[in-house]
């Protein structure tokens, strides 16, 4: 009893460190709420109209600009579920993660399905699920012959460690295509640590 009242007797004697304290407490209390909240998700079709998207997501997404080409990002933390019906997937939820639009219409996604760099195995494993979706799902490698599917061996392992891992083209003729790459990341004001980044980029088909 004695010790916690020379502590408050220490507290009350030095504001600053209690604000500190506080604060501290603050922040954490914070971080750990966005822990252990689900992501939410973004639900689109490539075309359709942005306000449609906005209705069918439940992460909160930035309005259109009449008459404009830009790109918002979600306001929290969210996944991609594209939402055609006969060609839907779902990603991991993406800190990276743009849609734009153009006069008033989903144009384009480009997205990193993962929160930070991923060691090699972790971030080829999302390409190799993304795949299965795809494959089930309608959609077919655009050019097999020359840019192959991802697959879990050595050669991929291996080209995507030294940073020359080709990029893989899937299309759903003829509405979307999309790329999808692993790639080498050195930390930066966005992503703190290194590793390896899956990028996925779609859009409207272009024979």
């Amino acid at each position: 009893m004695k010790a916690i009242q020379i502590t408050f007797k220490y507290m009350r004697a030095h504001k600053l460190l209690t604000v500190f304290v506080a604060l501290l407490l603050a922040v954490g209390i914070n971080n750990a709420i966005k822990a252990l909240t689900p992501a939410k998700e973004i639900a689109l079709i490539i075309g359709e109209p942005w306000d449609d998207m906005q209705a069918r997501s439940t992460a909160k997404i930035g309005d259109d600009i009449t008459d404009e080409i830009w790109y918002h990002a979600p306001e929290e933390l969210a996944y991609l579920r594209f939402a055609d019906p006969k060609h839907e997937f779902v990603t991991p939820p993406a800190k990276y993660f743009t849609v734009t639009f153009n006069r008033g219409h989903v144009f384009s996604v480009r997205m990193s399905p993962q929160l930070e760099p991923l060691p090699l195995q972790e971030a080829l494993d999302i390409v190799l699920e993304l795949q299965n979706q795809w494959r089930n799902n309608g959609w077919e490698l655009r050019n097999p012959e020359d840019y192959p599917a991802h697959e879990n061996n050595d050669t991929w392992r291996e080209a995507i460690k030294k940073c020359n891992a080709a990029t893989t083209g899937w299309h759903a003729k003829p509405l979307y295509q999309l790329v999808i790459g692993v790639s080498c990341f050195e930390s930066s004001g966005f992503f703190k640590k290194s590793g390896y980044l899956v990028t996925i980029s779609m859009g409207k088909y272009n024979p």
